[in-house]
């Protein structure tokens, strides 16, 4: 039944304790919102429930989350008089009369479990440390430690690698990660705009003068300031779905409402791949490319074949800044481009972490029961591939910046804008002339294709994945015309559309440059990628898919 548009269960007189009167109602989703249908929009979780506890007005003081911990596990830990009146709230929807029957039950079952402590600890040996009843009763204290049992305290834990980074992302606010791509890159702005740099010219051969500003660079302006903070936020978000809707409510069908140690050694799992990432962020992206590239070139003073960029520039145009402060802005630089693909390359690893994780918990044979349980096994699959498609989306996007700005770079064109529209009018036969290359070298050519490939194959691994796992591939094609084949259009259409825009992506990114008009087939997929990620009819499919599969 439904109280002030939440769920609602009168609490159950069946004379269990506190921890089996609270598993029931957090599991069954007492007063959480419910759906348009009227289901509650899952079991509650520590941190679901601790937030809602906090915003009752009256609270004050809030609650620790470690205190609502304590409720989930499997211990003897109670709960105080305050804190049940404050569950019987939410439990009661906010109705006094509800509150009223919640809170009196609440405190009976609170009392037989302090009754079964008591009697536990008369009938344990008497050479263990006694506990008075005034502390047995309340909930807010330290798990006991008994003198014998305290060399079995474990220890504090080391540090890890794997649950730092994943911390990075998961969090109550999306825009951690993107707040400090954003500082760091607009300090780098500002450097720039100080060395003279920001807006600058040179000129490669007779009759050109070609712009290489920061400012006027792709890849550090659209591509890490817009793309890969877009980037950050949606696999941030998928991540806190996973963690606190999604794995949970899978968990709880069969029994395992709070298994955050089951992610955590999942995620502990692939801590090599963490160190992996990062050694090659901070010892390939940074140190390598800074000092064999550019620090090197910076030093001898003759840029050689290299290509000249909004750092390099130096060389040719030393009236605009001295090479020590070239040296030290190109340091801060790359020490920024570092940071940056850390974050990426770690996004990347918990999408696949979360894909593993998800095909776990689906393998419980608790979740073929019935079809409730089915429908919320492919809501969530459902919604998994749809923040993976998104991220991969953008992510490709960010590595056709880098290419395309490297391609500008050994170009002849004036601007990216000439560049671009001089290429558009030759391939329509508006103007004879055509673009060419400089005498360069361009060394992100093969960082880029390095973030395409990566970002492609995490892709098409999680999308075969859940592919399989929601046996769509097992499902018997119906007569044609018949509801049932009238349902699975759409279903596979929505897998042709996402496999379509990512194979159209990875094409355009390896086409940039390579023959003439290639910015028109730029512009279209950049037209569909954009529109990919803002399908009006995306999420209807998606439900469509979860009905029909």
């Amino acid at each position: 039944m439904l109280k002030r548009d939440k769920f609602f269960q009168p609490p159950s007189s069946t004379g269990g304790t506190f921890k089996d009167l609270f598993k029931q109602a957090a599991a069954a989703g007492v007063g959480r919102p419910v759906d348009k249908d009227g289901f509650p929009e899952g079991p509650w979780t520590p941190d679901l429930l601790a937030d809602a506890i906090s915003q009752i007005d009256a609270n004050r003081t809030g609650i620790d989350l470690r205190t609502v911990q304590l409720w989930f596990q499997d211990n003897e830990k109670g709960i105080s008089a305050d804190n049940i009146r404050w569950l019987a709230r939410v439990f009661g929807c906010g109705d006094p009369a509800a509150t009223s029957e919640w809170q009196a039950e609440l405190t009976a079952a609170q009392s037989r479990l302090a009754a079964k402590r008591r009697q536990k600890r008369k009938s344990a040996p008497q050479d263990q440390l006694h506990v008075p009843d005034a502390a047995l009763s309340n909930l807010a204290l330290v798990p006991e430690v008994r003198p014998q049992d305290a060399a079995a305290v474990p220890p504090k834990r080391r540090f890890s690698l794997a649950r730092t980074s994943e911390a990075l992302f998961h969090g109550r606010n999306s825009l951690n990660l993107p707040i400090a791509v954003w500082a760091s890159g607009g300090a780098l702005w500002f450097l720039a705009y100080i060395m003279g740099v920001h807006s600058v010219t040179y000129s490669p051969i007779e009759g050109l003068d070609k712009q290489v500003g920061f400012y006027w660079s792709l890849s550090w302006t659209v591509g890490e300031m817009a793309l890969l903070p877009l980037f950050l936020i949606f696999a941030a978000e998928l991540l806190s779905f996973w963690k606190e809707d999604g794995r949970a409510s899978l968990a709880a069908i069969h029994g395992d409402l709070t298994d955050d140690e089951g992610w955590t050694r999942k995620v502990d799992s692939f801590s090599s791949s963490y160190w992996a990432i990062f050694l090659i962020c901070f010892l390939m992206v940074f140190f390598v490319q800074w000092a064999g590239v550019y620090l090197r070139t910076l030093l001898q003073g003759d840029p050689g074949n290299a290509m000249l960029d909004w750092i390099l520039v130096v060389l040719a145009r030393p009236e605009v800044a001295s090479v020590p402060e070239a040296i030290m802005v190109s340091m801060f630089a790359f020490l920024y481009s570092g940071m940056i693909y850390w974050f990426f390359f770690i996004g990347l690893l918990l999408l696949y972490t979360i894909v593993s994780d998800y095909c776990g918990v689906r393998s419980a044979p608790e979740l073929d029961t019935n079809e409730e349980h089915q429908r919320q096994v492919r809501e969530a699959g459902t919604k998994i591939m749809r923040g993976i498609f998104r991220c991969t989306v953008l992510g490709i996007l960010l590595a056709t910046c880098i290419k395309l700005n490297a391609a500008y770079l050994i170009s002849d064109g004036a601007t990216v804008a000439d560049w671009l529209i001089n290429d558009m009018r030759a391939a329509f036969g508006v103007q004879n002339a055509e673009w060419g290359w400089l005498d360069q070298s361009p060394s992100p050519f093969f960082t880029s294709f390095l973030l395409l490939f990566v970002t492609c194959f995490v892709f098409f691994v999680c999308f075969a994945q859940i592919y399989w796992v929601l046996d769509l591939s097992a499902v018997a094609e119906p007569p044609v015309g018949t509801k049932e084949s009238r349902q699975e259009a759409p279903v596979k259409i929505l897998w042709f559309k996402m496999v379509f825009v990512v194979v159209l992506l990875a094409a355009t990114f390896l086409l940039v440059g390579q023959f003439h008009g290639f910015s028109i087939l730029l512009a279209g997929s950049v037209v569909v990628a954009i529109g990919s990620l803002f399908w009006r009819t995306q999420e209807q499919e998606f439900r469509k898919f979860a009905d029909a599969a």
